[in-house]
């Protein structure tokens, strides 16, 4: 029989049904001294930095595109390891099992996405954006929105209307912003095919980011609350590299060397040490 856990705002507890034993439930207190390790943020800090700096004003500018290539597909499929090890490790979970299943999927169309951008524009030297690539970038999405949904519903099944207006309103933001840049920049007065192809990024990115939020709210004080913040800030990380990204493109600015690319490290390492977090605490 597999492991059973059920967790609310106020109390968390961790239910485990093995073959050898039947005992009581493990009960997880309100409130876990798990504290941030700044020494980690500051070293994501510094290393995000780093990467750039090096790879830009390094010794090595010929391979520069090969090397950001192959960095930026290693770190989301680092992410997916990390994700499936937690859904097998809570695969008769209600829960976890199911909802970290999801966040690994994610960032696995992620890592397939990068490595097909990659072939397009290292290997055959061909316009990677728009691409069959940006099939699997999206499949992250309803996947991130499905672990965090699964997650938000399991915990608080019915949110406050503050959280609903939120929702809605904090995507809507993001795309007034990546509008208005949109339309300041661009002289030719009508709307383009990639500026509403990036809409459509740009509006889930952000509604993924609300949801986080919403998620890093509820579970602030409980057992998995610092583990969430890291998650919704690794997820803004990305929104921003998203939003920027899309703006990019719509004057043809982007290239793999674009300070942009920082947001994305920094994203990717705050989920991981979000995932590691929450896999010692729970």
């Amino acid at each position: 029989m597999g492991e059973t856990d059920f967790v609310n705002p106020c109390r968390l507890y961790v239910i485990q049904i093995t073959k050898k034993s039947m005992e009581q439930p493990d009960i997880v207190p309100d409130k876990i001294k798990s504290p941030f390790n700044y020494r980690i943020l500051v070293g994501i800090a510094v290393l995000v930095i780093s990467v750039h700096i090096l790879i830009n004003y390094g010794t090595i500018p010929d391979d520069a595109d090969t090397i950001v290539s192959i960095f930026s597909f290693l770190n989301p499929l680092i992410v997916t390891i990390i994700g499936f090890f937690i859904a097998i490790r809570y695969r008769g979970s209600l829960v976890f099992g199911k909802s970290y299943l999801a966040l690994a999927i994610a960032y696995l169309g992620i890592f397939l996405g990068e490595v097909t951008y990659m072939i397009y524009d290292i290997v055959y030297d061909i316009e990677p954006y728009p691409s069959i690539a940006d099939v699997f970038f999206f499949i992250q999405y309803p996947l991130l929105l499905t672990h965090l949904a699964l997650n938000i519903k399991f915990f608080t099944p019915k949110i406050n209307k503050i959280a609903k207006i939120w929702i809605i309103v904090m995507p809507i933001i993001v795309l007034i912003g990546y509008s208005a840049f949109y339309l300041v920049e661009d002289e030719r007065g009508f709307v383009e095919f990639d500026f509403m192809y990036g809409v459509i990024f740009v509006y889930f990115s952000a509604l993924t980011l609300s949801l986080a939020v919403i998620g890093a709210t509820i579970f602030k004080e409980g057992a998995i609350g610092k583990a969430w913040i890291l998650l919704s800030i690794g997820i803004l990380f990305n929104t921003i590299g998203d939003t920027w990204y899309y703006n990019l493109e719509l004057f043809d600015a982007y290239d793999l060397l674009h300070p942009v690319n920082m947001f994305w490290y920094a994203g990717y390492w705050l989920v991981m040490y979000a995932l590691i977090k929450h896999n010692k605490i729970i």
